[in-house]
């Protein structure tokens, strides 16, 4: 592993919704890193409890309600940066952006919704850009590397790019009850396919360009369909690109879009142990020719954990622009995603 940073001791993170599954991943690399840690949350017994089980024996504990504005903006004041740990974020998560911005503390989350990610881009930047922090949502093994890989896939293809991103799973392993819940929120917005993005404009419709693709490693193609991926809002703001759309496996598909509340209840607490990945990006320039990107990681909701804190640290040094920013726009893709590399993720461009 690589050592802890002489500076990151002095930085101070605050995590909402410490007690869940990813928070147990982020409160892990908080203690491994050294930092201090805020925990925010509504039952301080489940926190000292968390904060005990990962070793941040001196953590501080501070408790706050989602709907209590002023006493989040107590609980995050003195923190560097706000890590947002939640399910269904469309429904949840605006109160702590807020909180977090008004207390003066950068943010970030571990969003996977384009519904939220837009709000927080169309709604938040200019509240940010006054109070001198800046945001960057939707920190997962899917939207962080897909926004990074788009920056760089595009940048090697004539202008404008065409990308593609997909997520595939690499084991038979199930998400949480947690990421059910979130799906179920937006349920209708899932099936939809959610955004795409062409000629300079975002647009729904059900209907992807690719109906199949060959992942890395696959000899056959697999069917796909369109999913509403939130690097379709992110990559148009900082790359030269024509279209973007996100796709799916259409098995994954069809199990998701039969998640109900009375199916959800019968889920696991917690995910498998085993969720390797690899989240592609497909760029397809003027002269149709194709540059692949490809992150392939160990587990979904610890490898976004990580990502997390990552960004989180590096807001927390103060050096971005304030503002939401996209991850490309606030980091260096390259650098950042070589720093993940200590953790077995790893990624490549594919230059056929």
């Amino acid at each position: 592993m690589t050592k802890t940073n002489s500076t990151e001791s002095t930085k101070t993170i605050a995590v909402y919704g410490a007690t869940g599954v990813t928070g147990g991943y982020l409160l892990g690399e908080l203690h491994r890193r050294g930092l201090a840690a805020i925990l925010v949350g509504r039952n301080a017994d489940r926190m000292r409890a968390a904060a005990a089980t990962a070793g941040l024996s001196n953590a501080e504990i501070r408790v706050a309600e989602l709907g209590d504005h002023d006493a989040l903006v107590g609980a995050f004041t003195g923190a560097d940066a706000v890590i947002s740990s939640l399910p269904a974020y469309v429904r949840h998560g605006e109160a702590v952006l807020a909180a977090a911005i008004d207390a003066g503390a950068h943010y970030t989350d571990i969003s996977g919704e384009q519904l939220f990610l837009k709000r927080v881009l169309d709604r938040y930047s200019a509240r940010a850009r006054a109070a001198g922090v800046t945001v960057v949502s939707g920190i997962t093994d899917s939207n962080l590397p897909g926004d990074l890989l788009g920056y760089l896939t595009s940048r090697r293809v004539a202008a404008p790019a065409e990308i593609v991103v997909s997520h595939l799973s690499k084991s038979s392993g199930n998400g949480s009850k947690g990421s059910a819940k979130t799906v179920f929120a937006g349920l209708d917005w899932f099936r939809s396919g959610g955004w795409h993005y062409a000629d300079g404009e975002f647009r729904t419709g059900a209907t992807s360009r690719h109906a199949e693709m060959t992942f890395p490693g696959h000899t056959a193609a697999t069917a796909v369909a369109k999913f509403p991926q939130p690097p379709v809002l992110t990559i148009p703001r900082h790359s030269n690109v024509s279209y973007v759309e996100g796709v799916l496996a259409t098995a994954i598909l069809d199990t998701l879009s039969g998640f109900t509340e009375e199916l959800i209840e019968t889920l696991p607490e917690t995910p498998s142990s085993d969720l390797r990945y690899d989240l592609v990006v497909d760029a397809y320039g003027t002269d149709g020719r194709r540059v692949r990107g490809v992150v392939s990681g160990q587990h979904s909701y610890r490898d976004s954990a990580l990502m997390a804190i990552e960004a989180a640290v590096r807001l927390a040094d103060g050096t971005t622009e304030p503002g939401a920013l996209t991850a490309a726009e606030a980091f260096d893709p390259a650098d950042f995603l070589d720093a993940l590399a200590p953790f077995d993720i790893t990624w490549r461009i594919e230059q056929p």
